[in-house]
């Protein structure tokens, strides 16, 4: 991959853009947006009811029962993951490797990035020791880790952790304090799926889990960025969806129609 230039950039280092993923646009989708190009209007802060009615329907069909109130939606998971950070506030802890365009987020708002070693068959799923160990380590330096990133169907690596492997490490997400947001935009692209079985960390830990899905991923063009979130239904779960709603506004990151 090409090297990022560093002449011209702050302290935030972005990766080299993504590489497109080679689909034409899907003729049915691109029938819509031509239909709707005279319509003058926009999705509201967090998505209109109809969006976030059908990402529902969406989980729904994965498993995950969701209500529209648990839903948000945002141009790309990049202001969703900017929007938990800050609304969260405390250090983050993700996975090594992990997706390129996750730290940079953390760095933006000032806040530490720790990295923490993965096994090698689940890459985007944390070692469980490995992880208590860092948190017992940033916190006896004064740090305060909150966030922990993680990816059950992971990117760099091409691993889909399985179901064990991610109990253990939510429960010791669980008992360390953290609060766990899965990044699950690959969930829907093609994985051996004899080898595992793809589970959501918030069908494991029904509440303080968040569910994040770039549609980028499977669903739309990355020119036409739009994303998901998924919150925990318990009153946390309100509390932080406000949160985000909050940041989302004053970022006017909105969706665009339809």
């Amino acid at each position: 991959m090409r090297r990022t230039e560093r002449e011209g950039h702050g302290p935030v280092r972005f990766g080299p853009p993504l590489p497109g993923d080679g689909l034409p646009v899907l003729p049915e989708l691109a029938a819509v947006l031509a239909a709707a190009a005279g319509r003058p209007g926009s999705e509201p802060t967090g998505g209109g009811e109809t969006l976030r009615e059908a990402a529902c329907a969406y989980w729904d069909r994965r498993g995950l029962s969701t209500g529209p109130g648990q839903v948000v939606a945002a141009p790309g998971a990049p202001a969703l993951l900017l929007a938990l950070t800050a609304a969260l506030g405390g250090d983050v802890l993700v996975p090594r490797p992990c997706a390129a365009w996750w730290a940079p987020y953390a760095r933006l708002l000032g806040r530490p990035v720790f990295h923490v070693a993965t096994p090698a068959e689940s890459g985007g799923v944390p070692d469980p020791y490995a992880l208590l160990e860092t948190v017992r380590r940033v916190r006896d330096e004064g740090g305060d880790p909150r966030l922990l990133v993680l990816s059950v169907a992971d990117d760099p690596t091409a691993t889909v952790a399985a179901p064990e492997a991610l109990h253990e490490t939510l429960e010791a997400a669980a008992g360390a304090g953290l609060h766990p947001v899965s990044d699950e935009t690959w969930r829907d692209t093609v994985h051996a799926p004899h080898d595992t079985v793809l589970v959501s960390p918030a069908e494991m830990l029904p509440g303080g889990v968040t569910v994040v899905t770039d549609l980028a991923g499977a669903h739309l063009p990355a020119g036409w960025p739009a994303a998901v979130a998924r919150f925990a239904p318990d009153a946390e779960g309100d509390g932080l969806r406000d949160r985000v709603l909050d940041v989302l506004t004053a970022l006017g990151a909105r969706v665009a129609a339809p």
